[in-house]
């Protein structure tokens, strides 16, 4: 069964704009899903109007974009005086938060900041340094999101330039 090129097109850009919508929920891996939708449609259209190069650039940023949650608190620890322990605290709270607080972003910024505040108490006892590290961590959260909405959003500029090219 042949599914008519433009067809595949029209219904591809809307899959796209779609997830770029659902690329603000924090608890979906935003850049993810417009790759998925990008790949399965160069497969599909047999590389034609999605580019090689294209779904090449597209595969780095979505790389870039789904290990920024491992990555990113590591660098922001040394920036921000959080510990290792604290920023995984963090994480795991965020997680925990987001499936206890079904509430979207709100759970998750709740869990995250307790999850930080918890493990500083824990290790120091200081509860400045623990307000502290609930900032960071806010701060860190914040990044994150922002970068995945702005990778997500350059996956679909890619997929627009290659389209909008061919």
């Amino acid at each position: 069964m042949q599914i008519d090129p433009n067809i595949l097109l029209v219904l591809t850009t809307i899959l796209m704009v779609v997830t770029l919508a659902l690329s603000f929920l924090p608890i979906l891996p935003g850049p993810l899903l417009p790759w998925a939708i990008g790949m399965v449609f160069g497969v599909l259209n047999g590389w034609e109007r999605l580019t090689p190069a294209a779904a090449l650039v597209m595969t780095a940023l979505m790389l870039i974009g789904v290990t920024a949650d491992w990555w990113r608190p590591l660098l922001g620890a040394k920036t921000t005086g959080m510990g290792c322990r604290t920023s995984l605290g963090s994480f795991a709270g965020g997680l925990i938060g987001t499936f206890i607080i079904p509430i979207p972003l709100i759970g998750t910024i709740i869990g995250l900041i307790v999850g930080a505040l918890i493990v500083e108490l824990a290790q120091f006892g200081d509860l400045r340094k623990a307000m502290t590290a609930g900032q960071a961590a806010l701060k860190l959260f914040i990044v994150g999101y922002v970068l995945n909405i702005i990778i997500s959003i350059a996956i679909f500029g890619v997929y627009l330039f290659s389209i909008l090219s061919t």
